[in-house]
């Protein structure tokens, strides 16, 4: 046999040992040689993930003289699509206060959350659970129109890089003016919320620290007024009836989904200039001294600044007036929304008498009548609609006498 035949056969005899050890290695200690295949947990390979976060952002709508408004949050929760297309919406338990003045132009990070890769977050949840506002030196609690805000993210894309939703708050400050049992005039506050969401994939470090206040950059300022023209197309208000007989109004709103995405609607506000009168629901007071401070009270109120704006709630496809007062009887609903499939339309309607409820108080023993003020649109005055939720609509009715 030839040198080189023997070389031969020696290098494969070396080649089949070696290949005899590698088996019995791996036989022996699978871990060095992890199968994608395999049952076991301890040898799946964790597939990457990357930081979330969640910022806030606010151009506030208020009243002269307000000088601050806090608003408490208590959780932030975010749709997320997962790669085999199965869905759920993630909760972030986080609390906190935030002076939505401190973030016109700004954004405050209020959650961080770590999601796998190639995952979507495409819609996001933001629940209120107090607010308050300071105006002319007075610290007032506002009622909220809805405590959870819904918006679809509407540039959502899949996860490869930490990435961010920043969340467009969009809140209107409604100042409600009522009057107490001595014709005095006093203010009831509402925040009228609506809101986008838009991603930001330029994340600083500063952005990822919860509670830090960052400057918003041009870009994704003009991220921001893309996206709100976006949403502003929507929710479509198609038609509007607004008539009056009596005390009784009678208002319906339709509305039209002409995107490609759910959209909420939490509520809306009728704005523009209203009648607003005395009424008591109990029986006539029965001597004159009574009658004549009900006269006096109602002559107070006239020469008091009137309502301009009337919130309504959703309740199914019900809008049910809304002032927002805590301390005496008031014509409210249960907070809720309304989600429109895209292509699908609603009709939002409200008949009955809205009125303002108010309880006098007794008076050196004399028994004092239940007021409440009786609020109608004027036939023939124009009167804008504005949409709460998701963007921000508007649109014109004119009332008319049934």
């Amino acid at each position: 046999m030839s040198s080189k035949n023997q070389v031969l056969k020696y290098g494969v005899a070396a080649v089949l040992v070696s290949i005899a050890i590698i088996v019995a290695v791996t036989v022996t200690n699978p871990l060095l040689f992890p199968s994608s295949n395999t049952s076991s947990s301890s040898t799946k390979i964790a597939a990457p993930s990357y930081t979330f976060v969640v910022m806030l952002t606010d151009p506030p709508t208020v009243p002269a003289g307000t000088t601050w408004l806090n608003l408490t949050y208590t959780q932030v929760s975010l749709h997320v699509v997962y790669p085999n297309g199965t869905s759920i919406w993630v909760p972030i338990n986080v609390s906190g206060t935030v002076d939505l003045f401190s973030l016109v132009n700004m954004s405050k990070t209020v959650a961080s959350t770590t999601l796998p890769l190639n995952t979507t977050v495409d819609r996001i949840q933001f629940t209120i659970s107090t607010v308050q506002a300071k105006v002319n030196q007075v610290v007032y609690n506002v009622t909220a129109l809805s405590n959870e805000l819904i918006a679809s993210i509407t540039n959502s894309q899949k996860l490869n890089q930490t990435q961010g939703v920043l969340f467009d708050f969009l809140p209107t400050l409604v100042q409600i003016q009522a009057t107490n049992s001595t014709g005095g005039s006093v203010s009831y506050f509402v925040l009228v919320p609506s809101s986008t969401a838009t991603i930001v994939s330029s994340i600083s470090s500063d952005h990822m620290k919860v509670g830090t206040i960052v400057k918003i950059g041009e870009k994704d300022n003009v991220k921001l007024i893309s996206v709100k023209q976006e949403v502003a197309k929507k929710i479509e208000v198609t038609s509007s009836s607004l008539t009056v007989k009596g005390n009784v109004t009678n208002f319906s709103v339709t509305l039209a989904n002409e995107g490609n995405m759910d959209a909420t609607i939490s509520g809306l506000t009728l704005n523009g200039v209203f009648n607003d009168s005395f009424t008591s629901p109990v029986p006539l007071m029965n001597n004159a001294f009574e009658r004549g401070i009900g006269r006096e009270i109602n002559n107070l109120w006239t020469e008091a600044e009137h309502n301009e704006t009337i919130p309504f709630r959703v309740n199914g496809t019900n809008l049910v007036p809304f002032f927002g007062i805590d301390d005496v009887p008031r014509v409210a609903g249960p907070v809720s929304s309304l989600t429109i499939q895209p292509g699908k339309s609603v009709t939002l309607s409200f008949s009955g008498v809205i009125q303002l409820g108010l309880v006098a108080e007794p008076v050196a023993m004399i028994r004092m009548p239940v007021f409440s003020i009786v609020v109608t649109p004027i036939p023939g005055n124009a009167y804008t609609i504005r949409l709460t939720g998701e963007g921000s609509q508007t649109f014109s009715v004119t009332a008319t006498a049934a």
